[in-house]
């Protein structure tokens, strides 16, 4: 019992230790890059570069038996530009779910704009920061309409312990209405506190951390309804238990 503490504690700060040495990096390229124009096609080569990082620090973790990530459903995924709704448990869940889309638009915090790590990474990627009011939804779509897929934690914040989602905003159906383009459900699960809210990140939380990343029902935004009323739907689902595709394939048909 002892050696397994002393390895989850070393372990643990050892994969901190990577995330930072990986965000620097990620920021010294960024800034090597900065002269180039941010077109399209350079926004997509930096959301691969973060692609990548969160690839190889997802794989350093599983053989290191210190967080295992299960997909389930991903290979179904669309193609054609989505709104990804994901329920957002743990800070982990952002980089579970990059590290299996190669490319992807995330709405951040403008806090993220200062941070050493991610900060020059996120603006070169085109990310979008949650502070833009009715020009963020605008300039999303616009993102969705083109063929990106969007990112979405529509919580606004981790749910908190205990809890099994807080209230949905309405804004990514907005996004997805005015894109024309479908919803993706994503359900996030994990039996581990590794980065919960009220956590200190410090902390040695429960290793092996087990996350299962489950793609649920893909939505259409075509039926008439309010946004109010897609994103009370879609709130029923994330606070119903199990996902397994025959779950999804109700949902799907109750929901569309």
């Amino acid at each position: 019992m002892f050696l397994h503490f002393v390895y989850n504690t070393v372990g643990y700060y050892l994969s901190l230790f990577f995330f930072g040495a990986f965000g620097l990096e990620l920021n010294v390229v960024c800034l090597l890059t900065a002269l180039l124009p941010a077109t399209e096609r350079i926004q997509r080569m930096h959301q691969r570069l973060i692609h990548w990082h969160f690839a190889l620090f997802h794989w350093w973790c599983g053989i290191a038996w210190l967080i295992r990530v299960r997909y389930r459903g991903f290979d179904r995924l669309p193609k054609n530009g989505c709104v990804l709704v994901a329920n957002h448990p743990a800070l982990i869940d952002i980089t579970c779910l990059l590290a299996r889309i190669p490319e992807a638009v995330c709405i951040f915090k403008p806090a993220i704009r200062r941070n050493p790590l991610l900060g020059a990474g996120a603006r070169r990627a085109g990310y979008l920061a949650s502070d833009g009011g009715h020009d963020l939804v605008r300039r999303a779509a616009e993102r969705v309409a083109a063929g990106s897929t969007l990112v979405i934690f529509p919580e606004g914040t981790r749910t908190p312990p205990g809890e099994t989602l807080l209230p949905l905003k309405p804004g990514f159906v907005l996004i997805a209405q005015l894109a024309r383009a479908p919803i993706q459900l994503v359900r996030i699960t994990t039996d581990s506190n590794l980065l919960v809210k009220g956590r200190a990140w410090w902390r040695t939380p429960r290793l092996p951390a087990h996350v299962e990343v489950s793609a649920g029902p893909l939505i259409t935004t075509e039926g008439g309804e309010s946004a109010e009323e897609l994103t009370a739907r879609i709130e029923q689902w994330f606070r119903s238990p199990g996902t397994d595709n025959a779950a999804c394939a109700t949902a799907e048909r109750r929901l569309s």
